[in-house]
């Protein structure tokens, strides 16, 4: 399993135990603090410095692939999207867990404008469209399922097998 923004590793918690998880970040300093999380896990955890955009993987070696709360701050994140899909396996899955852009018109706007702030300070995009972004990597939603209103969706995709 790939885990795509493993950051300071808060989700490693979450996993079943006995996989074999290779993560990812772009942030050394974040990867220093997922250390000790990863060394606690009980499977096989591989830490990696590497950017969403560019993997270092060849062509469909992953079975699944997980991101938390990520591709709001991948620069491109529909060409970290199709990384994805290379590395995946014919018919393996991403799962996602994102904030998205809401079709409310109001939490819109307050997202855009949000956005205008939180892309200036730390590179986070909160107005994307990311269930959009997985279909145009070129992925098949399987489903979406709104977990805070449409704010916060939780996406299972699958590569075409």
């Amino acid at each position: 399993m790939l885990h795509v923004g493993v950051g300071t590793g808060m989700e490693i918690l979450n996993f079943p135990p006995g996989l074999k998880v290779t993560a990812i970040d772009l942030s050394r300093a974040m990867l220093r603090r997922a250390r000790p999380r990863a060394r606690a896990y009980p499977g096989a955890f591989h830490l990696s410095v590497m950017d969403a955009e560019r993997l270092g993987f060849p062509d469909n070696c992953f079975d699944h692939a997980v991101a938390v709360c990520v591709f709001c701050s991948v620069a491109h994140p529909v060409a970290g999207l199709r990384e994805v899909l290379r590395v995946l396996k014919p018919g393996g899955r991403l799962l996602l867990f994102e904030h998205v852009l809401s079709e409310h018109p109001l939490h819109a706007l307050n997202l855009r404008i949000m956005s205008l702030f939180t892309a200036a300070l730390e590179g986070t995009h909160l107005d994307r469209n990311t269930v959009s972004n997985v279909r145009r990597a070129g992925f098949s939603i399987e489903s979406e399922q709104n977990v805070y209103l449409d704010i916060v969706k939780a996406v299972v995709a699958r590569k075409p097998a």
